[in-house]
């Protein structure tokens, strides 16, 4: 990982970025797709960090946007309202929700447009660097709807399962977003490539005889985490836990969910934990 500067207007910023994270600071002539593949570098352009891809005919870099058009079209397309389901929102009571996996933020979003109090855990520090820069670009915009959507998440850039609960104030649901893996037959989005990257790379995983097998060993790895997350999760003092998964995926590892609601392309495994129905 290091850091680039799009222009000779970003270099100082990079060179910030770089200091704070105690990565190279790469020559801004420097392409990313010249670097070896399979790699990744931030990109600092117009002062926003982003995360690029490296190699050949590798597409952009990826940043978070809580203005982008896209979050929009999902709210009004009603993406909300099978997530607030899960999670137990009604009109008259917005639940407190820690996302424990917060990646790109799209779905905290959504529950804070419900009107819910979301606290975020992002482990990966240049995904948190990512996020609090747009939230930071958010709650300056002039749009108000934003910024009432934005002044209701709140980021902990660390692992969920350090952070104490307790002083939070009360929460009531946990909500999981596992990685889904990658579907090896097509080239998956650009973002979850990302993701992928910067995971493996933290659990840093021993190189096995080949590809397959390293894909095979990786998506081993992530279901044992994956399991371990859910059983911290329902040993927490709050009313459910709420689990994201492909439509067709198997329950991750564990008790049964006490209920599933399914979408077109999603499912959300809802496990009643022990306050349910005390409110």
């Amino acid at each position: 990982m290091g850091v680039i500067a799009g222009s000779t207007s970003d270099e100082e910023r990079a060179a910030q970025i770089a200091r704070r994270f105690d990565v190279p600071l790469l020559d801004s002539m420097c392409s990313p797709r010249g670097l070896p593949e399979r790699r990744a570098v931030v990109q600092v352009i117009d002062g926003i960090p982003g995360i690029q891809l490296t190699g050949r005919d590798v597409p952009g870099a990826v940043t978070i946007d809580f203005a982008d058009k896209s979050l929009a079209h999902r709210r009004r397309a009603g993406h909300n309202e099978l997530l607030g389901k899960a999670v137990g929102w009604k009109q008259a009571r917005a639940p407190r929700v820690l996302d424990a996996t917060g990646g790109y933020g799209r779905d905290a979003f959504l529950l804070a447009d419900l009107g819910c109090t979301v606290d975020v855990c992002e482990r990966d520090p240049i995904m948190g660097l990512l996020f609090q820069e747009a939230l930071s670009r958010g709650l300056a915009s002039t749009d108000e709807w934003l910024v009432s959507v934005l002044a209701r998440i709140r980021l902990h850039n660390e692992d969920a399962q350090t952070l104490d609960l307790s002083a939070l104030g009360g929460v009531d649901v946990i909500y999981l977003d596992p990685m889904f893996p990658l579907d090896r037959r097509a080239a998956p989005a650009k973002e979850m490539q990302i993701l992928h990257l910067l995971l493996a790379s933290e659990d840093r995983e021993p190189v096995a005889e080949s590809e397959d097998a390293l894909a095979g060993d990786h998506d081993h790895t992530r279901e044992q985490q994956d399991a371990a997350l859910l059983a911290w999760a329902r040993a927490q003092e709050v009313q459910r836990v709420v689990v994201k998964r492909p439509r067709r995926a198997p329950e991750i590892g564990g008790p049964a969910p006490g209920h599933s609601l399914t979408g077109k392309a999603v499912r959300f495994d809802v496990y009643p934990v022990s306050r349910e129905g005390s409110n």
